[in-house]
């Protein structure tokens, strides 16, 4: 009779999605590494990871200007500063590692994850990539949006 209790249990209950969860925590693992090595090494450093080709070529600020330099100024506790590089990746930052926890209990719980899988995730990431791009290098906002330099 005990039994029949934890079997039912057992049925009703899902199993680990094994390689959701591996590919969420190699994802976390990545970007964890990436974080370390962007605190460790000063990007405000001029040549020490590159350039912008786009601000390069044609003088415009990409979305991703004053990004790393920003994540930099986070993990030295310094929020002012990363938000006078970049604030659309100050504000991103906790949402991504919101949807990246959120993932990561989907997957313990056996069930799958598909933000990328649906094309209009993706072209919403692109259009909102846009509109700050273009917001960052009107005259009125450069100001407020452009990185420090």
């Amino acid at each position: 009779m005990g039994n029949d209790v934890l079997t039912a249990d057992v049925r009703g209950a899902r199993s680990v999605d094994r390689r959701s969860l591996g590919l969420w925590l190699a994802w976390g693992a990545g970007l964890g590494v990436a974080t370390v090595i962007v605190h460790l090494y000063d990007p405000n450093v001029s040549g020490s990871y590159g350039f912008c080709p786009l601000r390069w070529t044609t003088g415009l600020l990409c979305p991703f200007c004053g990004a790393t330099r920003a994540v930099h100024a986070l993990t030295h506790g310094d929020l002012d500063g990363a938000w006078g590089l970049n604030p659309l990746i100050v504000a991103v930052i906790p949402m991504v590692i919101a949807l990246w926890g959120y993932a990561l209990w989907r997957a313990m719980r056996g069930q799958g994850t598909d933000y990328f899988a649906r094309a209009s995730t993706f072209w919403i990431v692109v259009a909102g990539l846009a509109v700050f791009a273009v917001l960052r290098n009107t005259a009125v906002l450069m100001p407020y949006l452009a990185p420090l330099t």
